[in-house]
């Protein structure tokens, strides 16, 4: 072959080479757009005993089927972790883009409630805090292995501070 052959396929090759790249520099990865946390302030007083405000409390986690992690009367806390099933509206943990490569095929999501019972005079206050955590499980188009990404920060909806208050609002007194 000639010189001039060989500079043709160094030129092609380069050619293929700056192609490549850039077409796959178009390509965008997973990603996750973090959420707008909540910013109301979710407390509410009630005008009922300590003790009345606290059965409730521990009956709405009960009537929602919320296992108890933590309890003590006492110091006024009670707290939940657990697992959320597929079609989960209670913490929001942002948008997730499984970009040009990747499909989204699982997302896993645990809630935390830590419930605060405070008595406040002639009132009891109440104050519910939701947040929590997750996992995305996602293929790759091309080749069909899994990956995953971490979701952090999910912050809550407001759907269960509101149930909490509603039942609450029903039940003490």
């Amino acid at each position: 072959m000639t010189q001039k052959h060989y500079k043709g396929i160094g030129m092609y090759k380069t050619i293929l080479g700056i192609s490549a790249l850039a077409f796959l520099a178009g390509c965008t990865g997973p990603s996750v757009t973090p959420p707008s946390p909540m910013n109301d302030d979710q407390s509410k007083s009630y005008n009922a005993s300590y003790d009345s405000v606290w059965e409730s409390t521990v009956d709405w986690f009960a009537m929602n089927n919320i296992p108890i992690k933590n309890i003590e009367k006492a110091s006024g806390i009670i707290g939940s972790e657990y697992s959320l099933g597929s079609n989960y509206s209670q913490v929001n943990c942002g948008i997730i883009d499984g970009g040009d490569m990747h499909i989204v095929k699982d997302v896993s999501v645990v809630a935390n409630i830590n419930v605060i019972v405070r008595n406040s005079g002639n009132f009891t206050t109440v104050r519910p805090n939701v947040f929590g955590h997750g996992n995305a499980s996602l293929m790759d188009v091309w080749n069909g292995y899994p990956s995953n990404i971490k979701l952090e920060n999910c912050v809550s909806t407001g759907e269960l501070e509101r149930s909490l208050q509603t039942y609450l609002s029903q039940h003490t007194g």
